[in-house]
């Protein structure tokens, strides 16, 4: 895998995706949302195509590839996703989504710490920060169950 610069391998991608949902959590900005985005939604090929020299890691990331694709809110990342990286992404694999943006204090919306500026991102009425920790969720066990040599930071 070529990957870039240092993030080489997707244990370095999930790495990168912490930093980015971290910061995007706790202060939502577009530019946050696609800088989150992009790598929540390829971190998954980067598991799945990686070479692993352990079987059983390798049966994980085919059980992470299902679960992945059976959650809606890994459907909704994947089309948004592709909505912004292709002018005219095709409809039939990447449905449209409601989007808005609320801004401001919404009750039932805002998340401990946030300002009362807050920008609340929707997607079908969701804010999008819910539909991600679903995402986040099931990269984090993956990566909190392999072993860390599996791992390794260069490839050579």
């Amino acid at each position: 895998m070529a990957g870039l610069f240092n993030t080489g391998d997707a244990r370095a991608m999930f790495r990168h995706l912490q930093i980015k949902w971290v910061s995007f959590y706790s202060n939502p900005t577009e530019e946050g949302l696609i800088d989150t985005l992009f790598p929540m939604n390829h971190l998954r090929e980067w598991i799945v195509r990686e070479e692993y020299s352990d079987e059983q890691v390798s049966a994980q990331a085919k059980i992470l590839d299902d679960q992945l694709w059976a959650m809606e809110e890994y459907k909704i990342v994947n089309s948004l996703c592709n909505h912004t990286k292709h002018y005219k992404p095709n409809l039939k694999k990447n449905p449209p989504y409601v989007t808005t943006e609320l801004k401001g204090a919404r009750a039932g919306l805002m998340k401990c710490g946030d300002p009362l500026d807050v920008t609340h991102f929707m997607v079908d009425g969701r804010e999008i920060r819910d539909i991600f920790i679903e995402v986040y969720r099931i990269y984090y066990a993956f990566f909190e169950s392999a072993d860390e040599n599996d791992y390794q930071a260069y490839r050579g």
